[in-house]
């Protein structure tokens, strides 16, 4: 008997597991733990396997609560855990393993959200399950999970980007952590709640509130999590119909808020169609069960591509039937960008954020490729070249990031978000996509997302398989030149005839303005293009240049009567050229193609901002491109004109204000005989009335202002949304504090997106003492919004009329207006400066940022940018304003 009592023990020992937890551990002390925590990207021993939330969200309220296990797995044993979470009351954290549960500790060690959980016991590795209960406030400032208030009801919304997750949920919030979630959201009976899939069910919790429990996710990064409940118009658009790569129907849902339903019309009427075009030049399905387009009444940014629940600013997504042209090309601009992220971003991510281009790059580059498809004749590819030059003014700083630009602190995350890697980006991939050829490139990205989707993607990932894809390695060498290292490659250009024939002699370096200290020794793999034309004969020679200097042979050349040496405008670099290479070139410019038009007028004013052209040769650069046909290219020469009035204010310029008014006239005449263009027309219009201040213009745009707001449903007023601030600019200018009142008025009145975005731009743009005086006020008070309030702050400081004062304003009420704007913005209030042009300025900058520096965070490679820009602008004007204003001195 006790030989089998003895077994029976032994038997009942051996089915007994070890405890996963080991000998007790110590609590951290504070000052230990803010030593040792990440300022950046966490360690990875712990990653997060799935998530189980349940949360309750009633706008209605000032906060917020929720409940959050997170199945962790340990890469090694543990005394405690980084992970995220900001600003939270944490009431409970428990750990559990091996079936056991303790209690665990939450220490928040930095203003970024890292905390620490701390473990009673050292946790061996393996599989852990975090449990959290907390509550939180709504945010007031556009971040994490925020309440905003619109025609008397409340809604909340989730920015979930890029590091915002954490203010509403205990989270691993990196983009390389990927997991799948399974939400719950607890919500007031009479209310909508929208998630990134489908709801599984809805039942009563309790008297007046429903839970909502949503179907799980894929694996998704914490940044792509939607949570927006309101009394939102809910509008089915039916499903975009299973197709050769995917045999499911999408269900396609438009909301808005309550009474807005009716103009998501447009949007959800090109969806189905780019939908498809992703498929088809990607060759892969649409990665989730349906597509939510979701119109918020305030969002920091123009959209976010929260996955398969894509939110969008209203201001520009909400369509009637004022809607301009360039409101229309936008919208369908933003949504084209923020579908590809349906793949790029939300199914394959980037790991960390100095990857941030494999998303906003790539989606970049996708809104000219889908809507030159469906739009062949909209100027598509026009748009992207303009794009790029906007990225090159950015790069054209030393102290410009990288698009690739490695990132160690969460504080320096938002700084990603910039031209470089947007503009930049697009311009880089439509390069390698132009010289390599569609039929080789999208495939490969298409490949490329088949391999790492659910997972996350580096730079070297993306180089290595689209090469593996393509059997050409070269595209990733090229790019990576680009992406890896900042700047603007120039080529020196030299045309050389003889016997057997013409050449180009094309020397690279590094881009530099008068004043630059940027390192000029810098080399890229680029693809050029060099188009010519000798007699009726045309031609194009290209090469990939790898060495510093390079000859390119013209097949089929004699000796060229001129040359462009970026053909098509596909090439991110800029040019000089030598000899009478620029004569020719002004000469031809009016009959060459938009795209070669736009990079000729970029390069020769960066030639004259380098100090290598001549302001007179400049002037006859701007006349030629004025006399261009081309929309976009005659906007690019009235926005020069614009900027050299506002230079050489004050100063006897005549032949400039000649010439601005013979391109505007000459413009007109454009329009009458082709029977207009609308986005020229308004162009043109907000440039006579608001620069050049015709009166024939002011006339006529104030009028129909004034019918507008008079009445804004009429049908005899003509205005479009295009030129709503232009238009209340002039009655604004002319109607003094009557005006400014009734605009005010009508702010509060008009329920209006488009409308209420014109009323900040143009009581920001007002020059008049007391009108300026009561801007400053309304920026006090922030009454208008966030994004609103950084808006007028702007442009007062654009104005030199409004600068001084502006600048003395936020000299007195920095915290407060720091407190106002979006909290993602704070980083880029030292661009705010960069209107100045003296050391004055320069210093007065300074000075406010040693003072309140620590307030914003993030702001330091803004304030190194703004400083530099500053420095350029002093060098710029000391070497060229006297050539500036003798050249435009007199009327040709």
């Amino acid at each position: 008997m006790r030989k089998l009592a003895a077994c029976l023990l032994l038997l009942l020992g051996a089915c007994v597991q070890p405890s996963a937890f080991g000998p007790e551990v110590r609590a951290v002390p504070l000052d230990q733990l803010a030593s040792a925590a990440p300022a950046g990207k966490l360690s990875g021993v712990a990653q997060p396997v799935a998530y189980r939330v349940e949360m309750t969200v009633d706008p209605r309220e000032a906060a917020f609560s929720g409940h959050v296990e997170i199945d962790v797995n340990l890469a090694t044993s543990a005394t405690g855990i980084w992970m995220h979470g900001a600003d939270l009351d944490v009431s409970s954290v428990t750990v559990t393993a091996a079936g056991e549960t303790r209690p665990a500790t939450w220490t928040e060690v930095d203003p970024t959200g890292v905390v620490w959980v701390g473990f009673p016991n050292r946790v061996h590795a393996g599989g852990v399950t975090l449990s959290i209960d907390y509550i939180a406030a709504f945010d007031v400032n556009l971040a994490g999970l925020f309440r905003v208030e619109e025609q008397g009801q409340a809604y909340a919304l989730a920015k979930s980007e890029s590091i915002q997750a954490r203010r509403f949920l205990p989270s691993f919030d990196e983009p390389g952590f990927k997991a799948p979630f399974e939400m719950t959201l607890i919500v007031p009976e009479d209310m909508l709640a929208i998630g990134n899939t489908p709801v599984a069910s809805r039942a009563q919790a309790r008297p007046g509130f429903d839970r909502i429990t949503f179907l799980p996710t894929r694996p998704l990064s914490t940044y792509l999590l939607s949570v927006a409940v309101g009394n939102f118009d809910k509008v089915s658009a039916g499903t975009i119909p299973p197709n050769a790569w995917r045999d499911w129907p999408i269900p396609l849902t438009g909301y808005a808020r309550s009474g807005k339903g009716d103009q998501l019309e447009a949007i959800l009427a090109i969806t189905p169609a780019m939908v498809e075009f992703f498929e088809e030049a990607l060759e892969q399905p649409y990665p989730y069960e349906k597509l939510d387009i979701i119109a918020a009444p305030q969002w920091p940014s123009g959209a976010t591509e929260l996955a398969a629940a894509i939110t969008y600013r209203e201001s520009r997504i909400l369509a009637n039937e004022k809607s301009g042209a360039m409101f229309l090309r936008s919208m369908k601009g933003v949504h084209a960008h923020e579908l590809s992220h349906m793949w790029f971003g939300d199914l394959v991510t980037p790991p960390w954020w100095d990857d941030l281009w494999l998303k906003e790059g790539i989606a970049s580059w996708a809104e000219p490729a889908v809507l030159g498809f469906l739009e062949p004749d909209g100027g598509h590819d026009i748009q992207a070249v303009a794009d790029a030059i906007s990225a090159m003014r950015l790069d054209s700083l030393a102290s410009a990031r990288a698009v690739a630009q490695p990132i160690t602190q969460n504080a320096d995350i938002r700084n990603a978000y910039d031209a470089i890697t947007y503009n930049k980006g697009q311009a880089v991939l439509g390069m390698v996509d132009a010289w390599f050829g569609p039929e080789q490139f999208r495939p490969a990205l298409g490949k490329y997302i088949a391999e790492y989707a659910d997972k996350a993607a580096d730079s070297e990932a993306f180089f290595e398989s689209v090469g593996k894809a393509t059997g050409n390695p070269d595209i990733g060498r090229s790019l990576k030149t680009f992406v890896k290292q900042n700047g603007v490659p120039l080529l020196q250009t030299e045309l050389q005839c003889s016997d057997i024939g013409a050449k180009v002699v094309l020397e690279q370096s590094r881009y530099r303005p008068l004043g630059s200290d940027a390192d000029p020794d810098r080399r890229w793999i680029i693809p050029v293009c060099v188009s010519w034309q000798e007699g009726d004969e045309t031609g194009r020679s290209c090469m990939l240049m790898r060495a510093r200097r390079q000859v390119m042979p013209l097949e089929g050349a004699s000796c060229p009567d001129l040359y462009h040496p970026n053909a098509n405008g596909t090439g991110y670099y800029r040019f000089n050229m030598a000899g009478d290479g620029w004569a020719r070139l002004i000469l031809a410019l009016p009959g060459l193609s938009a795209t070669e038009a736009l990079t000729a007028i970029d390069s020769g004013e960066a030639d004259f901002d380098a100090g290598e052209m001549d302001a007179t040769t400049l002037r006859q650069l701007l006349a030629a491109g004025a006399k261009h046909e081309d929309a976009a290219v005659a906007s690019a020469v009235l926005s020069i004109y614009a900027d050299l009035m506002e230079r050489l204010e004050g100063s006897a310029v005549e032949g400039l204000r000649a010439d601005a008014l013979a391109a505007s006239d000459r413009l007109r005449a454009l329009l009458a005989e082709d029977g207009g263009d609308a986005e020229l027309e308004a162009s043109l219009t907000e440039f006579d009335a608001t620069v050049l201040k015709r009166e024939d213009a002011r006339q006529s745009l104030g009028a129909e202002m004034d019918k507008w707001l008079t009445d804004p449903a009429s049908p005899d007023v003509k205005l479009s949304s295009d030129l709503y601030a232009s238009g209340l600019s002039v009655l604004l200018d002319e109607g003094g504090q009557a005006a400014y009142d009734r605009v005010l008025k009508a702010y509060n009145e008009v329920d209006d997106p488009a409308f209420g975005q014109a009323v900040a731009a143009a009581l920001g743009s007002v020059t008049d003492p007391e009108q300026a005086a009561r801007t400053r006020a309304l920026i006090g008070t922030a009454e208008l919004g966030p994004r609103e309030t950084y808006t007028m702050a702007q442009l007062q400081m654009k104005s030199p009329q409004t600068r001084e004062a502006m600048w003395a304003f936020l000299e007195a009420n920095f915290p407060a207006f720091l407190k106002a704007v979006p909290t993602q913005w704070q980083r880029r209030t030292p661009g705010l400066a960069g209107y100045f042009c003296d050391n004055e300025g320069l210093d007065r900058l300074n000075a406010l940022f040693e003072e309140y520096g620590s307030l914003a965070e993030g702001h330091e490679r803004a304030l190194s940018q703004t400083r530099e820009t500053i420095n350029l602008c002093m060098a710029q004007k000391e070497a060229t304003q006297a050539d500036l204003e003798a050249a435009f001195a007199s009327v040709l």
